[in-house]
């Protein structure tokens, strides 16, 4: 990479970093990824290996003593640091370790997208990408610890390798990817290339698949086993609308959450960018719960959105029509940066998915989740770290405002400051 577009990624991390200081929450938003950090203290000694209380999240039973989750284990071993401040400093505290951590598979995703993207096309605007990353719906997973960010890290990551043609390297990632979230299998059309390139990707990616076949024997007795089949959300039931769900409906549609993203569809000329996409609506889609539980819109799909976004990155591809939408899409988001997306999501339906409030929080507009975060918005004290810690001190919540805002003023002026730097550099070259 060239001096001018070191720079340049230097600039996005900064400002990617002004913004999550901005929206930062400090804690979780979902039972699911707390059963995930009781599991990374599992690997603590806190419990035993691999179990959690049941208490949080979906549960299921395995061939050992005790419950367990149906999830990968690669997030909770990410989380390993948070559930070692939760042991010392009290849960609270590993909360917040969780939500620095997931800032930080943020940075790393945005670090390598833009890389890939300056790989692929060259000439990458940052503020453009920046905006693309906004409207994929990245900052608000920045944002919500989900294990989605952590995955789509790792898989961006490998997918940047792989353009590099460092096989071996990409296959690490993506087994990593694999390992935290088990649908990131779809994202291996991204990676496919000659043979010989394949095998070099699979030396990468072989220890991470015995890795998942070694813990699902162990949790369940059969290395083909990971728990789902318990799950009655995730059952297979073809073209029963969540196809289309995942496209249109209010609740979790990704017209209405991220409509540059089926802009880009239109862009996409490497067919390696789409067929994960594709793959990942058609899979979800046929699932009995396809929503994602209470995630901020489509969250199944996430991990293959800055994919799709790709296409769009190099300088102006759609015209004046990219920053209609891109607009639109970053004014959709703003909400969920200010509340809690997922509490206003319970708040309107019954967490089981056959439930009829539930089905109306999918599919009426007026119980949709993005409705009801812009009714609510700059409503109550805003869910931000520095405003929570100003009302547990009994201060105002101003200051916990400020306070937060001059953090994020500082990330925001020196990645400007660099990016002046940049363009000054780049006429004095010219």
């Amino acid at each position: 990479m060239e001096p001018l577009q070191k720079s340049r990624l230097q600039a996005v991390i900064l400002l990617w970093a002004a913004l999550l200081a901005l929206v930062f929450g400090g804690r979780m938003y979902t039972t699911d990824v707390l059963a995930q950090y009781e599991v990374a203290g599992s690997f603590t000694g806190q419990r035993s290996f691999m179990s959690v209380s049941g208490d949080f999240g979906w549960v299921v039973h395995g061939s050992r003593p005790g419950l367990f989750v149906p999830h990968g284990a690669g997030f909770s071993i990410l989380l390993i640091p948070a559930a070692v401040a939760g042991q010392f400093l009290g849960l609270n505290a590993g909360k917040l370790v969780m939500a620095l951590l997931n800032a930080g598979f943020s940075l790393a995703l945005i670090g390598f997208w833009y890389a890939s993207a300056v790989k692929k096309y060259s000439d990458v605007p940052v503020l453009r990408f920046i905006a693309i990353a906004i409207c994929g719906m990245v900052l608000v997973y920045g944002r919500m610890t989900f294990d989605v960010t952590a995955a789509a890290a790792a898989a961006m990551a490998g997918f940047y390798f792989s353009l590099h043609d460092r096989m071996p390297a990409a296959g690490l990632c993506l087994g990593f990817a694999i390992l935290i979230r088990a649908d990131s299998l779809l994202l291996l059309p991204l990676f496919w290339n000659d043979w010989r390139s394949m095998k070099k990707l699979l030396s990468g990616l072989i220890p991470f698949i015995l890795l998942i076949l070694f813990l699902n024997w162990y949790r369940f007795g059969n290395p083909f086993l990971d728990g789902h089949g318990q799950d009655p959300a995730i059952a297979f039931e073809p073209f029963k609308g969540g196809i289309p769900g995942l496209l249109l409906s209010p609740g979790k549609g990704l017209l209405f959450y991220g409509p540059l993203c089926i802009f880009a569809f239109f862009f996409q000329k490497d067919w390696r960018l789409c067929i994960p996409f594709a793959l990942s609506l058609v899979f979800h889609g046929m699932l009995h719960d396809w929503s994602g539980g209470t995630g901020w819109g489509p969250r199944f799909l996430f991990t293959t959105l800055p994919f799709l976004l790709l296409a769009l990155s190099f300088k102006g591809v759609g015209g004046k029509l990219f920053w209609v939408i891109a607009i639109l899409g970053i004014i959709v988001c703003i909400p969920a940066f200010w509340s809690n997306p997922s509490l206003l999501e319970q708040t309107a339906g019954a967490d089981l998915f056959d439930e009829p409030s539930r089905q109306a929080v999918l599919w009426t507009f007026s119980s949709s989740p993005l409705i009801a975060a812009f009714r609510n918005f700059a409503t109550g004290v805003p869910d931000l770290f520095c405003v929570t810690a100003a009302a547990s001190a009994g201060i105002s919540i101003w200051i916990g405002i400020l306070a937060q805002t001059i953090a994020a003023l500082v990330l925001a002026a020196g990645g400007l400051l660099m990016l002046a730097k940049n363009r000054f550099n780049g006429k004095s070259v010219s």
